[in-house]
C-alpha cells in the first residue's frame, strides 16, 4: 500500500487523525521565505505611503534624487517589502542629500528585503518604533542605517561600502547609527569610508542615548578614517547597561586615544557588560582600546594582529 492510500484508509477508519493532519500541513507548507505578492506594487519613485497596509516592489526602482526621499511613511502600521529589489539612486552622485525610505514619528513600520544604494542615507526612520530588517544597503554616502525609538529593532542586514559623500563639513560616517534603547544584531558592516577632504570618523555602529539595548552577532570590518578622525567599530556614547555579545570586529591597525573596537558607554566601567565578542587587529599600543568601558564577563577574545 502506498503513502497516500494508506493515509486514504487512515482517514476513513478516523485512526491518526491529528497526526495525519499534520503531517499533511508540512507536506503543503508555504516557503518561510516566499516572495510577497499580496500587497499594494511601488511602481515608481518620488512615493508617499499615507494608508495602512503591506507595500512591495516587484521591479528595481532606480532614480535621479538630488534632495527630498525615494519612498515617505506619513502613517502608522506599514510593512515595505521589496522582495530583493532595488531601491537605487546612484545616477544622482556623491553630493546628494537624498533619502531612501523616511519616516519620522511613525510605529509598527517594518522595512525588509530592500536593496538600498546610492543616498545620502539608506533608511532613516525616527522618533517612532521601527523594524528594518534583512535588507542589502550599499554604496550610500554617509550612513547606511539611521534609526530612533526605544522598542526598534535592526537586525540581519548586510550595509556595504557607506561613505564617500562630497556635501561640506560632514564629520561622521556610520554604517548603523540608532538613538534610544534599540536592539541591533546579526548585522554586517563591511566598508565605511570618511571622506578624503574631512576629518571624518568611521563608525560600524554607533548607538546614542542607548540603555538596556542588546547588540549581538555582528560582524564589524573595514574603517576608514579620514585625517586626524577616528575609527570606532561599535561605539556606544551617552548610554549605559547595554549588553554586547557574539560580535566580531576588525581593526586593521593600531587604535589610538579616541578610538575602540568594542565601547560600551561613556565614563564609568560598569556601563555595559560585554562577553563572547572577538576582536582583531587592535595593533600592539591599542590593545586596551579593543574593550572600553566595559565589564567583560566572560569569554571576550583581544587579538592585537
Amino acid at each position: 500500500m502506498n503513502l497516500f492510500a494508506y493515509i486514504r484508509n487512515a482517514v476513513g477508519l478516523g485512526l491518526f487523525a491529528g497526526t495525519i493532519s499534520a503531517f499533511v500541513g508540512v507536506i503543503y507548507a508555504s516557503p518561510a521565505a516566499a516572495e510577497i505578492t499580496e500587497c499594494t506594487n511601488i511602481t515608481s519613485v518620488p512615493a508617499t505611503i499615507s494608508t495602512q497596509g503591506v507595500y512591495c516592489m516587484k521591479q528595481h526602482l532606480p532614480t535621479n534624487l538630488a534632495s527630498g526621499a525615494g519612498i515617505t511613511v506619513t502613517v502608522n502600521n506599514v510593512t515595505i517589502d521589496c522582495n530583493n529589489f532595488k531601491l537605487g539612486n546612484l545616477a544622482a552622485g556623491a553630493s546628494n542629500t537624498a533619502v531612501g525610505i523616511i519616516a519620522t514619528g511613525r510605529n509598527n513600520v517594518i522595512v525588509r528585503n530592500c536593496g538600498i544604494r546610492g543616498w545620502r542615507t539608506g533608511v532613516q526612520l525616527s522618533d517612532g518604533a521601527y523594524r528594518v530588517e534583512s535588507n542589502v544597503l550599499d554604496f550610500n554616502r554617509q550612513t547606511g542605517i539611521f534609526v530612533s525609538g526605544d522598542g526598534s529593532s535592526v537586525r540581519n542586514n548586510e550595509v556595504i561600502a557607506t561613505g564617500g559623500s562630497t556635501i561640506p563639513a560632514l564629520t561622521d560616517f556610520h554604517g548603523i547609527n540608532v538613538s534610544g534603547d534599540v536592539d541591533i544584531n546579526g548585522n554586517l558592516v563591511d566598508g565605511v569610508t570618511a571622506t578624503a577632504t574631512t576629518n571624518g570618523n568611521a563608525y560600524g555602529i554607533r548607538t546614542e542615548n542607548s540603555s538596556a539595548s542588546t547588540i549581538g552577532s555582528n560582524i564589524v570590518r573595514n574603517l576608514a578614517k579620514a585625517g586626524s578622525g577616528a575609527r570606532r567599530g561599535i561605539w556606544n556614547q551617552n548610554g549605559a547597561h547595554n549588553t554586547l555579545f557574539g560580535n566580531t570586529i576588525v581593526m586593521d591597525g593600531n587604535l589610538i586615544v579616541g578610538e575602540a573596537a568594542l565601547r560600551c558607554g561613556d565614563g564609568l566601567i560598569l556601563n555595559g557588560a560585554s562577553r563572547d565578542n572577538t576582536i582583531l587587529g587592535t595593533g600592539l599600543l591599542g590593545t586596551a582600546l579593543g574593550l572600553l568601558n566595559c565589564t567583560s564577563v566572560a569569554g571576550d577574545y583581544v587579538n592585537p594582529l
